[in-house]
């Protein structure tokens, strides 16, 4: 896993307990988990400023624009939760946002996906999962290189902000994952990316040795991208996975702001 490799803020709404809430051994292992996840999250490179109430939230909101929104929540709290979210996107901010749920209640995944969530785990949360899903939201949202950014190869661009892609100026219609799979590689141009790593970045699978979906994918990006064009963008590595290379003597990926 690449790690986000520039100084980011993530907001994280931890809702305060009432005061005349005992300490529980449940909430106990609640707060230690809570510092794992911290300590996961100085290990990718990124600040980390906690709210315990909705007015602090949106106070900090007001101030700064965090790369990613983490809501720690109890079925209790959800309510709050829910409602931050939703009105977050009907204030039309583009902000990512990962749910945290003790998962008691079925449809509070739904319920997520539903006010504009982009991620959602069951707590508690496995640190080393916990931090592919928070490094592949930034990544994929265009957060390192800045959400309004657009990312040039040879004539491809692509624009995170509006999901879009053109080659020599002709927009290319992709699907959601075909554009995440797309903009995967263009962030590592000149990698090799090896199957299972796609796998995993992408479509947050384990890697499986008969699954061919991430070759599936490539041959209709390629389609799409490659074809007509004399110079080949997307390259098969045989045995190990695909890279995103600029022809020689072109230049190298540029960020236009």
């Amino acid at each position: 896993m690449r790690g986000i490799t520039v100084n980011e803020i993530i907001a994280w709404f931890i809702p305060r307990q009432p005061a005349d809430v005992r300490e529980t051994l449940e909430a106990s292992r609640e707060r230690e988990e809570r510092m794992k996840l911290q300590q996961a999250l100085q290990e990718l490179g990124v600040q980390t400023a906690i709210s315990e109430d909705l007015e602090d939230l949106r106070l900090l909101l007001s101030r700064v624009e965090p790369a990613l929104l983490i809501a720690d929540l109890n079925h209790a709290a959800a309510w709050a939760g829910w409602s931050l979210v939703s009105d977050l996107r009907e204030q039309g901010k583009r902000l990512t946002v990962m749910v945290l749920s003790d998962g008691r209640y079925g449809e509070e995944a739904a319920a997520a996906f539903e006010a504009g969530g982009n991620e959602y785990m069951v707590k508690p949360v496995h640190t080393g999962e916990f931090k592919c899903r928070v490094d592949n939201l930034m990544r994929l949202t265009g957060r390192r290189r800045g959400l309004s950014s657009l990312l040039k190869v040879d004539g491809l661009v692509l624009d995170p902000t509006r999901r879009l892609v053109q080659r020599d100026g002709n927009e290319l219609k992709m699907t959601p994952k075909e554009f995440d799979l797309l903009y995967y590689l263009a962030m590592h141009l000149g990698e090799v990316c090896p199957r299972e790593e796609i796998l995993k970045q992408v479509w947050d699978y384990h890697f499986h040795p008969d699954t061919n979906v991430v070759d599936v994918y490539i041959r209709h990006i390629r389609l799409k991208v490659d074809k007509g064009h004399k110079n080949k963008l997307i390259h098969t590595v045989r045995g190990i996975g695909y890279v995103l290379r600029a022809p020689e003597g072109a230049p190298h990926a540029d960020t236009i702001l």
